[in-house]
C-alpha cells in the first residue's frame, strides 16, 4: 500500500506541474477523460490453505478452480497533454466479471462441481499512466501506453485483497470536436498475486480455520473506447 500511495503522490505531482507549466507558457493542456469497455478475464486455479491445528471430519479441498467469463469497465481519469507527443494521468477503473462455474479440488473424488453461484468478480483500480502520441498527416494518432498502480479486488465470497497491479496500453485517438477526443484502445491488465480469507500468519491454535486462498492473479484483456474533453 505503501508503494501505491508513493505512486498516486508522483502522478498527482506530475500533473500539478504540468498544470503550472500550462499556466506559464501554455505548453500543455489538461484533460479529463471518461471510459467504457468489455473485458475478458482469465480463469482462476487456486489453492486453499488451512490451520494446520484444525481437525476436519471429512478432508476438505484443497484449492478451486473458477471459469471467468467476461464483464463490463468503466473508468475516470485527469491527466495532462505535454504536446510533444507525451501524457500522464491518474485514471480510476471498475471492472465487474462474472463466473460461469467453481470446481473444488477435492482429494478424495477429484474435481468435483461447487455449489452453483451467480456472482462475479469485482475490481476497483487505481492507476498512474503515461502515453506516448505518435502524430502524423492524418485523422488518427496511433499512442501506447502504461501504467502502475493498485488493485482492490473482491472476490465470489465478498473477500477483499489489495495488491499491486500494471497495465499496457495501444490504440489510436481522433478529434471529434473542438477539444474532444475519442480514443479506441486494448489494455492489458494484471495484478501480483491476490490472497483471500484469513492471512496464513493467522494460523495458530484457536485462530481461524481457513481456508486461505492464494496462488493466482487478476488478468485481463480489454477492448475500451474513451471520451476526452482537453481544456
Amino acid at each position: 500500500m505503501r508503494l501505491v500511495l508513493a505512486l498516486l503522490t508522483i502522478a498527482g505531482t506530475a500533473v500539478a506541474t504540468g498544470a503550472a507549466a500550462q499556466d506559464d507558457d501554455s505548453l500543455g493542456s489538461v484533460y479529463v477523460r471518461a471510459s467504457a469497455g468489455y473485458s475478458f478475464v482469465s480463469d482462476w486455479e487456486q489453492d486453499f490453505a488451512y490451520n494446520p491445528d484444525a481437525v476436519f471430519a471429512v478432508a476438505p479441498p484443497t484449492g478451486q478452480t473458477i471459469d471467468n467469463t467476461d464483464g463490463f469497465i468503466f473508468g475516470a481519469a485527469l491527466g495532462f497533454d505535454y504536446h510533444d507527443g507525451i501524457r500522464t494521468e491518474l485514471e480510476y477503473r471498475y471492472a465487474a466479471t462474472e463466473f460461469e462455474s467453481v470446481t473444488l479440488a477435492d482429494p478424495v473424488l477429484g474435481p468435483t462441481p461447487g455449489a452453483p453461484m451467480n456472482d462475479d468478480i469485482a475490481g476497483h483500480f487505481l492507476m498512474t499512466n503515461f502515453y506516448f502520441d505518435f502524430a502524423n498527416d492524418s485523422p488518427f494518432t496511433p499512442f501506447i501506453g502504461g501504467g502502475v498502480g493498485g488493485a482492490f479486488m473482491e472476490n465470489e465470497n465478498a473477500q477483499r485483497d489489495a495488491v499491486l497491479a500494471y497495465q499496457g496500453r495501444a490504440g489510436f485517438s481522433f478529434a471529434i470536436a473542438s477539444g474532444f477526443l475519442a480514443d479506441l484502445e486494448y489494455v492489458y491488465t494484471r495484478t501480483n498475486e491476490l490472497s483471500f480469507g484469513p492471512d496464513m500468519d493467522d494460523f495458530e491454535p484457536g485462530g481461524p480455520v481457513g481456508p486461505n486462498i492464494s496462488n493466482e492473479r487478476y488478468e485481463s484483456s480489454s477492448a475500451m473506447i474513451s471520451l476526452r474533453k482537453h481544456f
